[in-house]
């Protein structure tokens, strides 16, 4: 039977190893901002026809697509 001694070394010992795992799994580099969601795309009706916006959210600027689609959000003129 162990002793009341060896089992919370045991469990500190675990503990500290789950921490260390958790700490070094979630670290990220802080240097780059996320990408995810920078762009949003929205699309209105008028009359029959569609117009399409994309605005990029950490400059602010917004384009319509017109027969520019596929191309990333530098190469398109906008209106």
């Amino acid at each position: 039977m162990q002793t009341i001694f060896q089992k919370l070394i045991l469990i500190l010992l675990g503990a500290s190893l789950t921490l260390t795992v958790l700490f070094l799994t979630g670290a990220t580099s802080v240097d780059q901002p996320s990408q995810i969601g920078r762009y949003r795309m929205t699309a209105l009706m008028r009359g029959k026809f569609p117009d399409v916006f994309v605005i990029d959210t950490v400059t602010g600027v917004v384009k319509w697509v017109g027969n520019d689609e596929g191309k990333p959000f530098d190469q398109i003129k906008g209106h």
